[in-house]
């Protein structure tokens, strides 16, 4: 079989080896986000209660720090078909920092907190994921140490010069997270947004509280998907046209159909001309044709008038469009006069409507 098609998982009659069976439990992992590998799966700690993988220092600070149990993701990085493996830290681990990066007498250095995995299939020496200690440098400016192979960074510690023991405050949380595919992905504070993704995909930025969806190439607030903004006019609207004895319709907006029930807030604004003071209705009718919202005014002595109704209406779920039209009216047993809606631009004619789901 060739390479690049792989053996299913736990194929009955056929030899599925460690690359196959990483391959097909990775189809249930979140995707990472590089678009040069889409079947590479996300690095990372699954979330859960506890802190997970968090790197403490002890209550009393020592050379030594804890790192809580945890379960996660390593993508395989030696060959674009490496899949993923699938880690447990099962009890809380203490590791002697100070052994592996001990203080220098001038500078500090930094040390990497790292779950390392490690496969002979690709040269390795053992076979296993170890939770370890990878020490920089020592240096005025210090940087982190560079690890090879494949690993999951979960803290960076700085070892201050002289340093006899690492406190909490020498403790930079470096943990992302991870979930399965199609989950919600908690993005950790000191994350930046994916340069990538796919549509569709969502999201929770612990730092700014926002709960983020894909569309395209960018990252949108997810209540846009049930916050809906429509208006100021559907195509062909609105019109110019005058009412006498008759109103006249001049503005239509159409909310379109969803499963559920809505609160429509909405704002009617247009600039009317009339033949004179007479007393006149600016309504906001609903699909039936009963008035949702009215104000009244008179065309004065510049006979030139700016008229504003708002109002809401609970509207059910619709399997079709739930369509709001704008009318002028004589008001107040009026019988004579015109009124005029002479201009079509948005900065003087329209109805602005937004949805806000209900439950």
């Amino acid at each position: 079989m060739a390479d690049f098609e792989r053996d299913s998982g736990w194929l009955s009659g056929s030899v599925v080896d460690a690359e196959d069976a990483r391959l097909a439990t990775g189809v249930l992992a979140a995707a990472s986000a590089d678009p040069g590998n889409p079947i590479a799966a996300r690095t990372g700690i699954k979330p859960g209660p506890g802190s997970p993988g968090n790197v403490e220092a002890t209550e009393t600070p020592s050379r030594n720090v804890t790192v809580r149990p945890f379960q996660g993701v390593i993508q395989g990085t030696r060959t674009t078909a490496a899949g993923a493996y699938l880690i447990t830290l099962a009890q809380k681990k203490t590791l002697d920092v100070l052994s592996v990066a001990p203080a220098n007498s001038s500078n500090p250095r930094i040390a990497l907190i790292v779950a390392q995995q490690t496969d002979r299939q690709y040269g390795d020496e053992s076979d296993g994921m170890l939770v370890r200690v990878v020490a920089g440098a020592p240096a005025v400016t210090p940087v982190a140490p560079t690890v090879t192979g494949d690993h999951l960074p979960l803290a960076a510690i700085t070892v201050r010069a002289n340093a006899g023991a690492i406190t909490q405050a020498d403790i930079k949380d470096l943990r992302v997270s991870t979930v399965a595919a199609g989950g919600v992905l908690p993005l950790q504070t000191h994350e930046n947004l994916p340069a990538d993704g796919y549509s569709g995909q969502r999201l929770y930025d612990l730092e700014t509280g926002l709960d983020l969806v894909r569309v395209g190439s960018a990252w949108r607030p997810a209540m846009t998907g049930s916050v809906q903004f429509f208006g100021p006019a559907d195509t062909g609207w609105p019109q110019t046209g005058s009412a006498g004895a008759a109103s006249f319709v001049f503005n239509q907006v159409s909310v379109p159909a969803a499963p559920y029930p809505r609160l429509l807030s909405f704002s009617a604004q247009v600039m009317v001309s009339t033949s004179g003071d007479e007393r006149w209705d600016h309504v906001v009718r609903g699909p039936d044709g009963a008035g949702l919202a009215c104000s009244t005014f008179h065309g004065g002595a510049t006979k030139l008038t700016t008229t504003v109704t708002t109002g809401h209406q609970l509207i059910p779920a619709t399997t079709t469009p739930w369509v709001l039209q704008q009318t002028i009216g004589r008001g107040g047993g009026m019988t004579t006069g015109t009124a005029t809606v002479s201009t079509g631009s948005p900065v003087f004619t329209g109805l602005r409507v937004v949805a806000f789901p209900v439950t």
